[in-house]
């Protein structure tokens, strides 16, 4: 996904893909969509940005998991769109014990990497995204053993291209470009939600630079609601996010992305 679903693990967060930073770093990091430059996994201290990259954009292509679309197509605008995630995005009240270290934002410009990736997975090109918020970046944790979560909205033109994305980015094409990108460890993530629907993912395993070598585990889910993907970017090191951490989370904006839908369109647009 290149600028939704996708995660950058080396730089920060871009719709499903993942970065690393220190928070520090995280406040002003830059993160494509889902979809993210796969590089090693960085040092806990600067895995903040990691996990900013974790929430791109996810790519599309054929044989992934995703549901056939259930509306006709919707047109998005940005104002409508940034709306939409201003009302789906995390917040710091989401997780008390975790501490915000950034703000929500509009994601940076996709930068080479994302349009490459974008080829490779054969996901939507970043030039298409209508709108990409990423959430406020919560931590927890010290250094061998910090949590980062973050979510992100990216707004596609039409729903049959939010869909696209999401299917390429846990299709065997985009596993295999997620190799190439320097996962050690990669497999698929199906977290099951209200109403039968099912966010789709990957986890990313890669080993950390800097003097711990802890491995990094970064977790990226998502599902589509109408035109836009939403996704949760999970980073653990040493150990994964909580499986109920991002089931929580995941419940979360799957009931906001429902109460919120209108400001997509029609009320007939479905989060599936």
């Amino acid at each position: 996904m290149a600028g939704s679903v996708r995660r950058m693990p080396a730089a920060e967060d871009r719709s499903v893909r993942t970065a690393k930073a220190s928070s520090t770093a995280a406040k002003s990091g830059s993160a494509p969509s889902l979809r993210r430059r796969r590089r090693r996994a960085a040092h806990p201290a600067a895995s903040t940005c990691i996990l900013l990259a974790l929430t791109v954009v996810l790519p599309g292509c054929a044989g992934a998991q995703a549901s056939a679309p259930t509306t006709a197509t919707v047109a998005v605008t940005k104002a409508s769109a940034v709306a939409f995630a201003h009302a789906v995005n995390l917040r710091a009240s989401d997780q008390p014990a975790m501490e915000a270290v950034a703000p929500e934002r509009a994601a940076p410009s996709p930068d080479a990497t994302a349009f490459e990736f974008a080829r490779c997975d054969g996901g939507i090109s970043p030039a298409r995204i209508v709108a990409n918020i990423r959430s406020t970046l919560l931590s927890t944790g010290n250094e061998r053993e910090q949590r980062l979560v973050r979510s992100r909205v990216t707004a596609m033109p039409s729903e049959a291209l939010a869909r696209r994305n999401l299917a390429a980015f846990t299709s065997p094409r985009g596993l295999h470009c997620e190799r190439h990108y320097g996962g050690t460890s990669i497999s698929r993530l199906n977290v099951p939600l209200a109403g039968g629907t099912h966010a789709f993912g990957q986890r990313i395993v890669a080993p950390s630079g800097g003097p711990t070598h802890v491995l990094g585990y970064h977790d990226i889910l998502g599902f589509v609601c109408g035109p836009a993907e939403i996704v949760l970017t999970a980073a653990g090191f040493s150990h994964p996010v909580a499986s109920q951490t991002e089931q929580q989370l995941l419940d979360v904006l799957y009931r906001r992305a429902a109460e919120a839908r209108g400001e997509l369109g029609p009320r007939s647009v479905r989060c599936n």
